[in-house]
């Protein structure tokens, strides 16, 4: 996931949501800068939500289940205990209703049922609570393991060995690095 105005999602809707914030390399990271801004990330988001009227208040609770999500997961890899404040807001926001879908009436196609940024919250905190929740998916959450790279990601490979954010980008990079200090080493 590049760190550029344009979203980047690696797999995980939860997980693409906290990317949205600064990770921690500063303010000027921020991509949910606008209700437009979010309104676009939940169109180019795994969910595909069309356009839903998005008001400041939805922004301003994007941002914080956002930031708890992060605490929470960067708890988790961390091996420390997550604030009881995040957990009680990703918890009271995954118990509103989330997006449903409904299927067409030539049984074709589905699309979502009186879709609402509220709602997309909703299933976003839900996944972070499924995430969370499970022993099973929690062992999977990895830090990417390049030095200069905070991204959290969850490992759905079959054998759960994945090190990077991804393989075309920090992972080629650490390969990259590798084979430099190899060659350095030889011709040294």
């Amino acid at each position: 996931m590049a760190i550029a105005k344009d979203f980047g999602f690696i797999g995980r809707l939860c997980l693409d949501l906290a990317h949205t914030g600064d990770m921690g390399y500063g303010a000027r990271f921020e991509r949910l800068t606008t209700p437009a801004e979010l309104g676009r990330w939940l169109q180019l988001s795994p969910l595909r939500l069309p356009r839903v009227r998005i008001s400041l208040q939805d922004l301003k609770s994007a941002r914080m289940l956002r930031g708890a999500i992060w605490r929470v997961v960067g708890a988790v890899v961390g091996r420390t205990n997550p604030a009881a404040g995040d957990i009680r807001l990703m918890n009271r926001m995954a118990r509103q209703p989330g997006l449903t879908r409904e299927l067409d009436l030539a049984a074709r196609s589905m699309h979502w049922h009186q879709p609402a940024a509220a709602r997309a919250l909703a299933t976003i905190a839900q996944d972070a609570v499924m995430l969370l929740g499970d022993p099973t998916q929690r062992k999977r959450i990895r830090r990417c393991e390049n030095a200069g790279c905070k991204v959290v990601f969850y490992d759905d490979s079959r054998p759960g060995l994945r090190r990077w954010c991804a393989a075309n980008r920090c992972g080629d990079r650490m390969r990259a690095r590798l084979y430099r200090k190899r060659h350095k080493t030889k011709s040294a």
